[in-house]
């Protein structure tokens, strides 16, 4: 039996289907790249935007429409929201199988027979995570572990709890055991991901939290290096701060969503917090790791969001010491509260809006890289640079280097080793391996 997935959206999507690949290994399957022959096609879908959307219908079609004897499932959060639209646009047989039954899929993709099959439930009434775990590295130095899924903040933009359905925490006990797993892998790095981190653990009967868990995992397995996904501001605590800047094992790295520098428009998204509150925090954070690395989102084109509003986040993105920015364009999606607001902004509006807070990121992210330059890091290799030729490395801090490492013909691959940075240029960062 010869498998193939196709992932779309974000890390905790990227996480389940590594799963189902390993539960497709189990039973014998030989795991194939989706362009080629293949018994059974899975695609784990996304819904977050409009595009991803359109994305996941489009892959379904060049499937179907090429792989016509194969068994095509389609999974995930398009699937929850969205079953119709993709059996009104998907041309054949497809069986769908929603976020409620993903933890299934392995056992039902076998048992499936070749007509239309649906399996999606009411995600809303789902009280457990689903118990995915990951056995093999497949060959990556860095690991992304799903720590927590879903979501009750109900942002006005956002489908996911709709796709997703409530927070639910996979207990500390089995985060442990999946850690335990991939570092007898020789797996160097952990980065903890879900849909809303910063609610871990107020689920379980024993109630615990983010915090928690990272002092848990960060003493029981000095060797790792472990790094956050994405944290919602108001749950980076002092607490928390204090202890990241005493543990040396917790990378210094913040990605910390902003969405918006006018407090009108954090207002009518739902968020939970004000742009001061943005503020503090980022120069709170700087002045306690001051090499930190501090990512950011942004949303822009949010109904009603005008020239004035739009400039507060510019203004606010320009004056504080922030590392990177995501920039996205507002998507409307149907059965959201934002979906159905006035004062929609123009497609080229948001394009232009886009590109302003891109430019911007860009520009702040080559000044962050040239803050380092002549600074020593350990590494984690990841690679060869398809490019160049040179080792790629990330450092502690999120910085990724190109490392020239002279006459040294040893694999350099899965190791954290010193390299000093010694320039920044073309938005590329390069440095020189240091003797180990």
């Amino acid at each position: 039996m010869r498998v193939a997935l196709y992932t779309l959206g974000c890390k905790v999507n990227q996480f389940e289907t590594a799963a189902m690949a390993e539960g497709f290994i189990s039973k014998g399957a030989n795991i194939v790249p989706y362009t080629q022959e293949a018994d059974i096609y899975v695609v784990n879908t996304c819904t977050v935007t409009s595009r991803a959307a359109c994305q996941s219908r489009q892959i379904l079609r060049r499937i179907r429409r090429s792989r016509k004897k194969a068994r095509v499932i389609a999974a995930g959060c398009y699937v929850q929201t969205g079953a119709q639209e993709i059996l009104d646009a998907v041309p054949g047989q497809v069986c769908l199988v929603g976020n409620d039954q993903k933890a299934n899929l392995v056992d039902l993709a076998f048992e499936l027979e070749d007509g239309l099959e649906f399996y999606v439930g009411n995600i809303s009434r789902v009280a457990a995570i689903a118990p995915f775990t990951i056995k093999r590295p497949w060959g990556r130095t860095r690991a992304f572990v799903r720590i927590q899924d879903g979501c009750n903040s109900f942002c006005t933009y956002c489908i996911v709890p709709y796709a997703r359905g409530r927070s639910r925490s996979l207990s500390p006990e089995l985060v442990e055991r999946q850690i335990d797993i991939l570092f007898q892998e020789g797996i160097k790095e952990v980065v903890f991901t879900g849909i809303h981190i910063g609610m871990y653990g107020e689920d379980l009967l024993e109630k615990t939290s983010l915090l928690c868990l990272l002092k848990r995992l960060c003493s029981a397995f000095p060797q790792l290096r472990f790094r956050l996904s994405s944290i919602e501001p108001s749950e980076i605590t002092p607490d928390m701060i204090s202890w990241a800047v005493s543990t040396p094992n917790f990378c210094p790295h913040w990605h910390i969503s902003l969405q918006s520098g006018s407090d009108k428009i954090l207002k009518l998204m739902n968020r939970r917090y004000t742009s001061s509150l943005y503020r503090d925090l980022v120069m709170q954070l700087r002045a306690a790791m001051p090499e930190s690395a501090i990512g950011s989102d942004v949303l822009v084109g949010f109904p009603g969001e005008d020239g004035p509003a739009f400039q507060k986040t510019l203004e606010l993105i320009s004056e504080l010491p922030i590392t990177y920015v995501h920039a996205f364009p507002f998507s409307p999606r149907p059965g959201t509260i934002a979906a159905e607001m006035k004062n929609m902004v123009t497609r080229k509006e948001k394009v232009k809006r886009g590109r302003a807070v891109r430019n911007l990121g860009n520009k702040k992210k080559q000044a962050f890289y040239r803050l380092h330059v002549e600074k020593i890091f350990e590494c984690l290799v990841e690679g060869r640079d398809k490019e160049t030729g040179l080792w790629k490395g990330l450092t502690p801090n999120y910085i990724p280097v190109l490392i020239e490492a002279g006459m040294d013909r040893t694999d350099l691959h899965n190791q954290i080793l010193p390299v000093r940075i010694t320039k920044a240029e073309r938005g590329m960062v390069f440095g020189t391996l240091l003797k180990h």
